[in-house]
């Protein structure tokens, strides 16, 4: 059957996410599934030292960018409400937004059919969660941090010192599986947590 999956958010985390999936089509591992990226920004140059990409994508949407090298999908806009969720399978959140996580997160607790992976980076610390008994709406509404309306997988005192870690790829590479284990029917853990 073919499934449908919007990834939210196509930055620090997303591009990255991007690159692990296109690999996991190249050999095979993504058949019968249409996938899509979905962020309302462009590429500035200061992303090009902890994001997925080039020189000369500055100034282009990321989705169009991440289209363009790797073939998914691309909505060029912002997602902001429920509506825009309902023709997709599996939505992967790959952005520090509040709004968006607590949107999504009432969203799916009313479409049980659907299937979730949340994934966060903040420095070298990462978390991922997905759709799991233990992941209640309250529990997953407890676990989203105070207001962030545009955030970053950087530290900013580190981005400021010129440190750059590399959590955004490992969570990245940690989500491609999540979406392997779910197209192949397999069960992921509910949650993933870790500090390197």
């Amino acid at each position: 059957m073919h499934k449908k999956i919007l990834v939210v958010g196509a930055g620090g985390i997303g591009s990255w996410l991007a690159a692990n999936l296109y690999e996991s089509e190249r050999h095979g591992q993504l058949e019968d599934v249409s996938i899509f990226f979905a962020d309302h920004d462009t590429v500035e140059p200061d992303n090009l030292t902890y994001q997925n990409f080039e020189l000369d994508d500055v100034l282009d949407y990321k989705t169009e960018s991440i289209a363009a090298r790797y073939g998914f999908g691309s909505i060029s806009s912002k997602i902001e409400t429920t509506a825009e969720l309902y023709t997709y399978d599996c939505i992967i959140s790959a952005v520090d937004n509040t709004k968006f996580r607590k949107m999504l997160f009432k969203f799916m607790d009313k479409n049980p059919d659907k299937y979730w992976i949340d994934l966060r980076s903040e420095g070298r610390s990462v978390a991922a969660f997905c759709k799991h008994k233990q992941n209640t709406l309250d529990t997953m509404l407890e676990a989203v941090p105070e207001e962030v309306e545009n955030g970053s997988c950087q530290l900013a005192f580190e981005k400021e010192g010129g440190v750059v870690q590399n959590g955004n790829k490992i969570i990245g590479a940690i989500g491609c599986q999540y979406i392997l284990n779910y197209l192949r029917d397999e069960v992921n853990p509910p949650k993933f947590i870790a500090t390197f």
